[in-house]
């Protein structure tokens, strides 16, 4: 389960932590195994103390039976030397039962008892830490009753020494000696043996309780180590698997997913950076949106063809009069992704590859066409050719631009026929009008003459230059009929020029 301290910690930090908690138990452990190893080698110590101190008590009583049978003084000089080896002993266990341990006298006794001097120190401390222990309170009482058999030996040999300095000893008296040393040894040897099995089963339980407690040490170290990093991985895991849970429904399209923010360490800083972004990543999208609606409502409000072809001139996007005009003359549905030769005829395909690739080589290509579609039908076109970039600056495709210009071409058409009919009826009024107005004219100006009598080459002069301005007249009408007849409208009449 998480731990609660951690929550808001970085995660640098926590495996810092963890480190740290690792290092201080591998610590402990390495502690607990220093302390387990000089324990036992200072209940090893002991066990070798117990070998010095049994042989040395066992030689000195045969050096004092010997003395008692040939009165050698080297005899007795072995004794007291064997003896000095428990006695050292003994001042070390009486120097550290004193209420304050005196532990150079007991580092001394040791020495003198013929204890290595590596194991002194752990010997004292063994002493001093485990001596109210059930084992070791027994061992050194089997000590006590061992010393307390072995002192009985130091009157007996005072006593034997002073008598072979008075004289020899009779047979009788020596006997008497070798009985008393006989009952000491006899006194010993149960406190020998009970200091040794006491010792032995002191050093078994020893080294079950260093066991025990360096098992314990082990699996705390690894279940803690295990709790910790488990936990640790889990929060990380856990926050992540949130991120990647929203990351996942964003990308499906819930724009309002957010992430849960439950922690201040390096997850929950990108769980607040994510949401950030998803914020902008909802905001944009729905600009984009904006954007779109406002463009395609724009686009698709135009009667001109808008289409958008990427560089390998298939279509990328198109307007509602592209796909209208794909129905009615090419009796098919336009799609994102169409390529060229599947919507521009084949007659001016070639063009309108040249022209696509000059526009995306940077340079705007205008032209105004007319076009005849399989129905028969004629259109002029206005065609735009531009290249399309990116943000960057990049050549992304082409920018197609079609508009339908037939009734302006019409009408430029209509306005050049007027032009002309009007210079001709100019022409007709400045030459075959008024040559005959000019003779009716000159006919008046005779008739208005007192002299003036009316005959029939008058009239007949008269009547020539009225049939002349009447059939010019004429002509004019019949121009005006004409013009008016060429100028019906009908859009698929290819012989407009411009």
């Amino acid at each position: 389960m998480p731990i609660p301290l951690l929550k808001n910690t970085s995660i640098s930090k926590k495996l810092y932590f963890t480190i740290g908690i690792m290092a201080v138990l591998i610590v402990i452990e390495i502690c607990v195994l220093s302390f387990a190893l000089s324990t036992l080698s200072a209940i090893r110590a002991y066990v070798n103390g117990e070998a010095l101190w049994s042989k040395a008590q066992r030689d000195a009583s045969q050096q004092l039976r010997l003395y008692a049978y040939s009165a050698d003084e080297e005899s007795y000089q072995s004794f007291l030397k064997n003896l000095s080896i428990p006695m050292g002993d003994r001042k070390a266990r009486l120097a550290l039962e004193k209420p304050i341990p005196d532990v150079a006298a007991a580092r001394a006794g040791l020495l003198q008892g013929h204890n290595h001097p590596a194991d002194i120190d752990g010997m004292i401390i063994l002493l001093q830490r485990f001596s109210d222990n059930k084992y070791l309170s027994r061992t050194i009482n089997y000590w006590k009753k061992a010393e307390a058999s072995l002192l009985k030996l130091i009157p007996v040999s005072q006593q034997l020494h002073q008598k072979f300095r008075n004289g020899p000893l009779s047979h009788e008296e020596v006997q008497v000696y070798i009985k008393q040393i006989k009952l000491i040894n006899q006194e010993i040897t149960p406190a020998e043996d009970g200091f040794s099995v006491t010792l032995g089963e002191g050093s078994r339980w020893l080294e079950r309780m260093v066991l025990r407690t360096l098992m314990a040490v082990a699996l705390t170290v690894e279940i803690t180590g295990i709790i910790i990093a488990v936990s640790i991985s889990r929060n990380i895991r856990k926050g992540l698997g949130s991120i990647i849970t929203v990351a996942k429904r964003l990308a499906g399209g819930k724009l309002d997913e957010r992430v849960a923010i439950k922690k201040g360490d390096e997850i929950g800083q990108l769980a607040t950076t994510f949401n950030t972004m998803a914020d902008h990543l909802q905001e944009t999208i729905e600009q984009c949106k904006t954007s779109e609606i406002k463009l395609r409502s724009f686009f698709d409000s135009t009667l001109a063809c808008h289409v958008l072809l990427d560089k390998d001139l298939c279509m990328l996007y198109y307007n509602k009069a592209s796909v209208e005009f794909a129905r009615k003359h090419y009796h098919h549905e336009v799609r994102q992704g169409m390529p060229v030769e599947e919507w521009v005829q084949a007659d001016r395909r070639e063009r309108f590859v040249q022209n696509c690739h000059t526009a995306m080589g940077g340079q705007m290509v205008q032209e105004e066409i007319p076009i005849t579609y399989v129905s028969g039908e004629t259109y002029w076109w206005s065609l735009t050719f531009a290249g399309a970039y990116n943000t960057e600056g990049e050549v992304i495709g082409v920018s197609y631009h079609a508009i339908n210009i037939t009734e302006r071409v019409q009408q430029e058409y209509e306005i050049r026929s007027h032009n002309a009919l009007l210079k001709e009826i100019a022409f007709i009024q400045s030459h075959s009008i008024r040559r005959p107005v000019a003779s009716i004219l000159g006919l008046m100006n005779v008739f208005e003459a007192d002299e003036w009598i009316v005959d029939e080459e008058g009239l007949a002069m008269l009547k020539a230059a009225t049939l002349e301005l009447d059939e010019s007249i004429k002509s004019i009408v019949d121009m005006i009929h004409e013009d008016e007849f060429s100028q019906t409208p009908h859009a698929g009449n290819s012989a407009i020029k411009i």
